[in-house]
């Protein structure tokens, strides 16, 4: 049995003992769900509920929460959740740094990361186990549905699915496609990794600062760099609800591109070749005027190449101590 415990930063800990999932399953290991959150108490509830009602056998939630007062009525329901429900407190906010707290605190060999505003497929914990039986693989991304989508089309050619080309300046999503393939990267919202692979490959990279723009892509990046295969596996299916309050969406649209110009330039700096940075520079400048006619707000230009210059100077200054 796994111990509950709600850890909070005084020092205190809240435990319960109610067991945890339906034995029959065949399994293949412990899974552990981390759920970074931040003031989205009545959906981080739904959330972890709808985890709860998953199909598979083995495995702990792990609720990293940065809001600075919890709210009581979450306290009170992570008290009673039951024994495969841990809850962490931290009191200073960043998605990369709660990531790796949960990863920290995982028992499993398999980590699995969902958002706080995601309604889970029943099977969704099952799915993502099962692709670890493959050859290699060190990573899966799950499907994405945007919420009360209308029936469609959706991508069916693997090249346009989780690809990236052209030494990053291309990056394909369709993460709500329903064809299996190989991935070059994840979307955070639903994504899982071998805990070794997250470990070898340094963790969840903190520098990636505000909406944490990349993150994701970043670290599955630098675990493909250490050998590892990455999977599409349209089956591991959830709802991505897309909360505009809460979390770490910025406030502004200030925030929003100058997050996005350091976090871009970040990534890109750690993850492709220097002689190709140049024609990365060029192709952001040379959609600024568009963004910022689009936006209305001329602003844009200068938030963006700000966010930029921000960026490079992150990098050179070097990798962040892991808090």
């Amino acid at each position: 049995m796994v111990d509950n415990r709600i850890a909070m930063e005084d020092g205190n800990t809240l435990t319960n003992d109610r067991p945890s999932g339906n034995r029959d399953m065949k399994t293949v290991g412990l899974v552990s769900v981390v759920v970074a959150t931040i003031g989205r108490g009545r959906l981080l509830i739904r959330t972890v509920r709808g985890l709860l009602e998953n199909d598979y056998p083995a495995f702990e939630v792990i609720v990293v929460d940065q809001t600075p007062r919890p709210e009581p009525d979450v306290l009170e329901f992570m008290r009673d959740a039951g024994a495969c429900v841990r809850y962490l407190h931290r009191q200073k906010p960043g998605l990369p740094d709660a990531r790796n707290a949960g990863v920290t605190a995982a028992r499993g060999d398999v980590v699995l990361f969902v958002d706080d505003d995601v309604i889970p497929d029943r099977g969704l914990i099952a799915a993502h186990a099962a692709a670890y039986t493959r050859d290699g693989v060190g990573g899966v991304a799950g499907r994405v549905l945007a919420p009360n989508a209308a029936p469609g089309k959706t991508e069916t050619r693997p090249r346009r699915i989780a690809k990236i080309y052209l030494g990053g300046l291309i990056i394909w999503d369709h993460f709500d496609a329903g064809v299996p393939t190989g991935a070059d990267h994840v979307r955070g919202c639903n994504m899982s990794f071998l805990r070794r692979a997250i470990e070898e490959a340094g963790g969840f990279d903190g520098r990636f600062g505000g909406s944490a723009h990349l993150e994701e892509t970043d670290l599955a990046l630098r675990v493909r760099a250490k050998g590892y295969r990455l999977a599409f596996e349209p089956a591991a299916a959830l709802v991505h609800l897309l909360e505009p309050a809460g979390g770490c969406r910025p406030k502004n649209l200030r925030d929003w591109f100058f997050w996005y110009g350091h976090n871009s330039c970040l990534f890109y700096l750690k993850n492709f070749p220097a002689p190709f940075f140049p024609v990365f520079f060029a192709s952001v400048i040379a959609r600024l005027p568009y963004w910022a006619a689009k936006n209305g707000r001329p602003g844009v230009i200068v938030w963006t190449l700000t966010g930029l210059v921000k960026g490079f100077g992150t990098y050179r200054r070097g990798p962040q101590r892991r808090s």
